[in-house]
């Protein structure tokens, strides 16, 4: 899954929280539009040459539909490759298993335990997974079928109801989409901003795992990968302040933000304010990294080509074969897939078949995420559902040409693009009341006028969750915060590490940063399971590692770097490296020395560390 940011305070009310998810943003408008043109355009063209499964074409560009030119082009490649295995294996399994349920029956679980196995543990796993999704959509279908020619006709229809909507979409993106290089600057703008305007208010609490969370996945598409590193270091910077940051720091470091932001836009630039006489290490490192930050924006003023350096990938995951999660985890999705197609077969009630498409689609690793998804899918399909059941009742019977038809479409279209365009806490409702709603307006070539397909669909929906929610809850239950245990444990490594090897400290700091982004993903998943799953002990407080991580970013960084005692830094290395240990094993934290207390006559180099034993005491208090 692509990152979740922060959640919303417990204290804050709910529409708070739609205001903050659906309020206006940069390219958010150019976005939605993109997306409602190749859904009317879709939609066209299926009702005009009669394409079968029309519904699932317009859903197509919701799946298809990304930022970017480039990721659009790689979800449509992927697309266009699953859907040509899964029609060559459907036809192919076909020639052996459709009459015979003892043949088909255990062919459809084999082919999802491996399409999820895959999704997990092979670097091809997207297109593997959507193979699989439709080799056991089409053979869960076989029992409506007349006879193998439909079956075949059908099956063959499935190419052009994925490679049309996928055609539609790279074109209007190709003509219309943003490079990721913008959308990656555009992305920095509003954290830069969002910066400036918290520190003059004062409100910049909590909001620093926001921001790493919309920077960590920029990196990749920006041209000056460096320039985001140098802001997701600052941003850990600011960790080390005391919470609430003084006004007048608030203001000397909004200055020089607003600098930053000057360089960024090619403005006039805006001379770094120097630290006063007497500043914290923290302040003497973020006025650094700021200064450094607004000169890496000013060197990049002339055009540059995208960055183009590629990460090494394996195949395989390192564990594909020695961590049981990954085949408990295949084993749990063939499971529930094999129950609701039981479940609808028995009762001959074959209009819940979306119960298997919910199934694939809100499989994920942990409790959090998988009741996360549901939360986000029933909400959508009832708002989709009724949006749908409503322009069915009061709306299609005035219809005459596909004309009002692709205007309706166009209109619930913007609403629940604009939805799918928030943030991972919201996105997945906007998908789910565009499926709804297409499933349950564009039934024919005719205006709908049956209720029961609707009703069925979104019983599906309720049935798959429920099925979902249970399986994963019961058999070999995986908790979001067994995943953030994980996370806090690779953050602590990574702090060691920096404190232990000066010599590599720009990685050391990368894979800090996203560390605390994961961990952040997996705290707010972790609301989730609601006390569903045994409570979890010796686990470290998440804002005490980011404080420490602030801290180890202000003591190993330009200035204070060169005039710190070297030896402490290895002493607290080896014990957060422990600590770690302990950490990922649930086990009690090794005890540590409390720090004397710093004198006022002592560097800003030495109060650094003394912070930082400071900081580290307090991750070891909070696990106990």
């Amino acid at each position: 899954m692509a990152n979740l940011a922060r959640p919303v305070e417990r204290g804050t009310p709910f529409l708070a929280f739609l205001a903050q998810e659906l309020a206006p943003r940069e390219g958010r408008g150019l976005a939605i539009a993109r997306i409602a043109a190749a859904c009317t355009i879709t939609v066209a063209i299926a009702m005009t040459f009669r394409i079968p499964l029309a519904a699932y074409m317009a859903y197509m560009v919701f799946l298809t539909s990304k930022d970017d030119i480039a990721g659009t082009a790689r979800m449509a490649v992927a697309g266009s490759l699953a859907i040509t295995l899964g029609v060559i294996f459907s036809l192919g399994l076909a020639q052996i298993s459709l009459g015979d349920p003892a043949i088909r029956l255990p062919a459809m679980a084999l082919t999802t335990f491996l399409a999820m196995f895959s999704a997990r543990t092979f670097a091809l796993g997207p297109i593997s997974f959507l193979a699989g999704f439709i080799v056991v959509t089409m053979q869960s279908v076989v029992d409506q079928m007349p006879n193998p020619e439909a079956f075949t006709r059908l099956t063959l229809w499935l190419w052009v109801v994925v490679v049309v909507p996928v055609a539609v979409t790279m074109l209007i993106n190709l003509l219309f989409g943003p490079a990721a290089s913008a959308v990656a600057e555009r992305g920095v703008k509003k954290v830069l901003a969002d910066l400036e305007a918290a520190l003059a208010s004062g409100e910049i609490a909590g909001r620093l795992g926001e921001w790493r969370a919309i920077l960590v996945p920029l990196a990749e598409k920006s041209r000056n990968p460096p320039a985001i590193h140098r802001l997701l270091d600052a941003l850990i910077i600011l960790e080390a302040y005391p919470d609430p940051i003084p006004p007048r720091e608030r203001t000397r470091l909004s200055s020089l933000v607003r600098g930053c932001l000057g360089a960024l836009e090619r403005r006039n630039l805006v001379t770094e304010a120097p630290p006063e006489t007497e500043s914290t290490p923290e302040a003497l490192a973020a006025t650094r990294a700021f200064a450094e930050l607004q000169r890496e924006f000013s060197r990049t003023q002339a055009p540059q080509p995208a960055h183009t350096e590629q990460k090494r990938h394996q195949l395989f995951v390192p564990d594909a074969l020695s961590n049981p999660a990954h085949w408990q985890f295949a084993l749990k999705t063939t499971l529930a897939i094999m129950i609701v197609y039981s479940v609808y077969t028995m009762l001959d009630w074959p209009g819940l078949l979306t119960s298997i498409v919910t199934v694939f689609f809100v499989a994920l690793g942990s409790v959090g995420e998988t009741v996360h998804k549901l939360t986000l899918r029933i909400s959508g399909a009832i708002i989709g559902g009724l949006i749908a059941g409503l322009s069915i009742v009061f709306i299609l019977p005035h219809f005459t040409d596909i004309g009002q038809l692709c205007v309706l479409t166009a209109l619930v279209v913007l609403f629940a693009g604009w939805v799918s365009t928030s943030s991972e806490r919201l996105s997945y409702a906007g998908m789910q009341i565009a499926l709804a709603f297409f499933m349950g307006l564009l039934q024919t070539y005719s205006p709908a006028t049956d209720l029961t397909v609707l009703r069925d669909r979104v019983v599906g929906i309720l049935l798959g969750n429920v099925v979902m929610t249970l399986v994963f809850s019961v058999l070999w239950p995986e908790s979001a915060i067994t995943k953030l245990r994980s996370a806090s444990a690779d953050a602590l490594r990574s702090i060691a590490a920096l404190l232990q090897s000066p010599q590599d400290a720009a990685a050391n700091r990368q894979h800090t940063v996203e560390a605390l982004a994961r961990a952040d993903n997996f705290e707010a998943l972790s609301l989730f399971e609601m006390e569903m799953l045994p409570r979890q002990t010796h686990l470290p407080d998440l804002h005490g590692i980011e404080r420490l991580a602030g801290a180890a970013f202000v003591a190993t960084g330009e200035p204070l770097a060169p005039d710190v005692d070297a030896q402490a830094l290895a002493f607290l290395g080896d014990w957060l490296d422990r600590a770690a240990h302990a950490t990922a094993e649930d086990s009690v934290l090794p005890s540590i020395a409390e720090a004397e207390t710093a004198a006022k006559s002592w560097t800003a180099a030495q109060e650094a560390v003394s912070k930082l034993h400071v900081e580290t005491e307090h991750v070891a208090r909070s696990a106990q």
